[in-house]
Parts: structure tokens; sequence; C-alpha cells
């Protein structure tokens, strides 16, 4: 019997095609609890479709993915949705309901998952949104907002229900420097403090250095390299290492 502890995500054998386009080949990686995991890739790669695998959204053709411990490969859709409770998603766009308020954004969520009342639900929306700096805005509407803020809307949102999970898929995209330092401080937050496990999509190789307790490297569906910073710097991929030494954000 192991000793070892149970990660909070496995890939085990993992293969995805879309058609005749095969996106992951035998993908097998695991991400320890508690750790930030950064997929990076050029586009294509099959890095966002990783996540969805994760939450559930997308199914193997072959393999297994593990959430926790679960395989979560043949679960119906009322068994996926208690294993959804647990992930938090912050989409590349922020994916924000345009129809209703950054608050109740924020609220939804917790009306869907929990039975509280109107009111500790409101409460409770607010106080994410002050945490991450965007206490005024709970009336404002999305679109309203600036791309910065609609990514912390998005943050809040997905932070509603406590996940054990957060998948983050290109957090620093259309953002100013300054702005996607800012979002990559909460990011780090949010597994110091809040305790998470993080599984990050980005082509952003600062923020990734910055985030990256380790990190793994898809080409043609390959994982070819997996590691530390360090180790990633010297892999004997070339196009690892070249990717590793950009010092673009983005």
């Amino acid at each position: 019997m192991s000793d070892e502890p149970t990660p909070a995500i496995r890939f085990d054998g993992v293969s995805k095609s879309f058609g005749s386009r095969v996106v992951l080949k035998d993908v097998s990686f695991s991400v320890a609890t508690g750790t930030a995991f950064v997929l990076l890739g050029r586009s294509g790669t099959g890095k966002s479709v990783t996540l969805k695998l994760i939450c559930g959204l997308l199914k193997a053709d072959s393999g297994s993915v593990f959430v926790n411990g679960e395989d979560i490969t043949n679960l119906d859709s009322d068994q996926l949705a208690t294993t959804r409770k647990r992930i938090g998603f912050l989409f590349q766009s922020a994916a924000l309901f345009d129809s209703i308020s950054v608050g109740e954004n924020v609220a939804f969520p917790l009306r869907r998952h929990t039975s509280k009342p109107d009111a500790e639900i409101r409460e409770e929306a607010k106080s994410i949104l002050e945490k991450l700096g965007l206490g005024k805005e709970y009336d404002s509407m999305p679109g309203d907002l600036s791309g910065g803020m609609r990514k912390r809307a998005g943050l809040a949102r997905a932070l509603a229900v406590e996940p054990s999970i957060l998948l983050v898929d290109e957090p620093s995209a259309g953002l100013d420097p300054i702005t996607s330092s800012e979002i990559d401080d909460l990011l780090i937050d949010v597994k110091t403090n809040r305790k998470a496990t993080l599984v990050i999509v980005t082509h952003n190789i600062p923020s990734a250095r910055r985030i990256a307790d380790r990190m793994a490297f898809l080409d043609n569906g390959q994982l070819v390299a997996e590691g530390t910073v360090e180790e990633l710097e010297k892999s004997e991929h070339q196009l690892v290492r070249d990717c590793m030494k950009s010092k673009q954000g983005g």
C-alpha cells in the first residue's frame, strides 16, 4: 500500500480526438493537491481540451481522468454535477452572463449549488467581490467593466463555492502587463491562502514562472516535457527550451 498522497488530478493514458483530428495522444500526468500546475504549448495542442476533460465538459476517448482520486471518465450527468461543485473554472473570456449584474454573476453558483437564503447569498457575493477589489461593482453590468475587471469578476464567480480545484484558461490574455501581474497575484493568493489546486493554461511565460510549482508542455497532442521551471529550461526538446526563454506576456 503506497503512502503517497492522492493527487488532486491524474491523467492516465488519456486520448481525445474530434473526427480525424487527434488532440491528445496517451497523455499521463498528475497534479499534487494544493499546487499550481501550468500547461504550456502552441495554440491548438490540446491545452484547453485538457481543462475541459478535468471538469467533465468533454469525455476522453480512452484512458482515465481522476479528480480527487475518483475516476470521472464514465460518470453520469448527476454524478458529474456533484464533482463539479468542487471545481471552479475561469474561462479565457471570463464568460460572464451579460444580462445580469456582476454581483448576480457571482451569486449564480451559490443559488445553483446551495440552499442558502437570498440575503446570505448576496452578502457572500459582495464579500467575494470586495476581496477582489470589486466591492463597488455589485450592481454594474459586465459590459461596463474593463478587461481586467471582467477577469476579476470571473475569478470571483469561480471562487464563490470555495472550490478545491481551480481551472484557469489564459488568465492574462488581452490584459496589459500591470493588470496581468495583478491577476497573477490573485491566483497565487488562491493557492497559498485558500489551499486550492490550480491548473492553468497560458502562453505568458513570465506569468507561468511566477505561479507554477510544476509545468508541462504539450506538442502535437503529446506531453513532451514535465517538471519544475528549472527542469523545463534544461529540457532535451529545443521547442520547450525556446519557449521557456520567452520574456513576453499575453
